[in-house]
C-alpha cells in the first residue's frame, strides 16, 4: 500500500471512529479524537451557534448529550464520503435519528473534518445541519427548560 493509500485509509477510519464517538453521547467521547486546538464551526451562521474550541464545544454538547442518548448517527452513504489526502479533509453526509424526551428527532448534516498530518486526530470540524430541524429542537428544549 502506498503512503497516499495508507493515509486515505487512516482518514476514512478516523472519520468513521468520529461517528462512533458521536454515538457514545458523552463529552469525553465526542472530544476524544480532536487535537487540543481543534475548532468546531456550526453552519449555517443563521443558527447563531458559531465556532467553539474544545472546552466550549464540550459545554455546548453537554447540554444536549443526555437528551440525544437514544439517537444514532450514521454515514448516509459510504460513497458520499469524500477524502482529499493532500489537504487531509474528509467530507461526510451524516444522518441522525432517534427518540428524545422531546419526541422523535431526525436531522442530517454535512461534516468537513480536517485531520492531522498522520490522519489520526481532527484539527477542524465544519458542521452544516438542516437548520429547520435544529431550530425546532432548540425551541422545544428551551420551552422545556422554561416550563
Amino acid at each position: 500500500m502506498s503512503d497516499s493509500e495508507e493515509l486515505r485509509a487512516t482518514l476514512q477510519r478516523t472519520a468513521t471512529h468520529f461517528i462512533d464517538r458521536c454515538n457514545e453521547h458523552t463529552v469525553d467521547a465526542i472530544l476524544s479524537l480532536r487535537t487540543d486546538t481543534c475548532k468546531h464551526t456550526h453552519l449555517p451562521s443563521s443558527l447563531g451557534i458559531g465556532t467553539y474550541n474544545n472546552a466550549e464545544y464540550g459545554e455546548f454538547y453537554g447540554r444536549f448529550a443526555d437528551m440525544m442518548k437514544d439517537c444514532t448517527c450514521w454515514i448516509a452513504d459510504d460513497k458520499e464520503m469524500v477524502v482529499d489526502v493532500e489537504s487531509r479533509k474528509v467530507v461526510m453526509h451524516v444522518k441522525n435519528k432517534g427518540i428524545t424526551p422531546l419526541g422523535e428527532y431526525e436531522n442530517e448534516y454535512m461534516w468537513i473534518l480536517t485531520m492531522t498530518g498522520d490522519g489520526k486526530k481532527i484539527e477542524d470540524i465544519v458542521e452544516f445541519c438542516d437548520s429547520a430541524k435544529a431550530v425546532e429542537l432548540m425551541k422545544k428544549h428551551q420551552g422545556q427548560m422554561n416550563a
